[in-house]
């Protein structure tokens, strides 16, 4: 989840997730403005605190569920929303990728290289047979490399229907997973 930063944002935030929740997750990282929780169904756990957090005073901003957790490899990356992006968007549908931090690949010396973000898209949507809609799709593949620990990051992967990565306050419901 991202939320305001300072510590007494990121403490009622958390009370606010145990209100609407209860105790059923692990907070697995905090930085700034980010908490990471473990959950053990997270797209049920989406929708109850979207529609929990709906009309409340809160300093959340966005609740994103994560399919995966990958290294920050452009290939591994690709892989899995490759396989994600075809289980789960409809052959007509529209979709964008969405990729906030950079990705990495491997040059000819075996030394970690940062790839440019327009590059790395371009390679994760090249396994993506579906129309892409920058400006309003029906889908997004959301990757966000996350710093777990001081050196060691991390890339997450969603895949859902383009309004889960919304402010928690915009009023638009529905099966994240499924066409609606």
């Amino acid at each position: 989840m991202t939320h305001d930063p300072y510590p007494e944002n990121r403490e009622w935030a958390i009370k606010q997730i145990r209100e609407c929740i209860g105790n059923d997750f692990v907070i697995v990282s905090t930085r700034q403005s980010l908490t990471l929780l473990r959950v053990r169904e997270p797209y049920e756990t989406w929708s109850k605190l979207k529609k929990c957090l709906l009309d409340l005073e809160t300093p959340i901003h966005r609740i994103v569920p994560v399919d995966e957790v990958v290294d920050p490899l452009v290939k591994k990356v690709a892989e899995r929303a490759k396989v994600l992006a075809n289980e789960r968007i409809p052959e007509n549908a529209t979709y964008r990728i969405t990729l906030h931090g950079h990705l990495y690949d491997v040059d000819e010396r075996g030394r970690l290289t940062q790839i440019h973000t327009i590059d790395a898209i371009r390679v994760i949507a090249q396994g993506i047979p579906r129309k892409v809609n920058l400006s309003n799709p029906e889908w997004v593949v959301y990757i966000r490399i996350v710093p777990v620990r001081r050196w060691f990051v991390v890339a997450t992967l969603s895949v859902a229907r383009a309004f889960v990565f919304k402010n928690v306050r915009i009023r638009e419901f529905g099966d994240p997973l499924r066409p609606g």
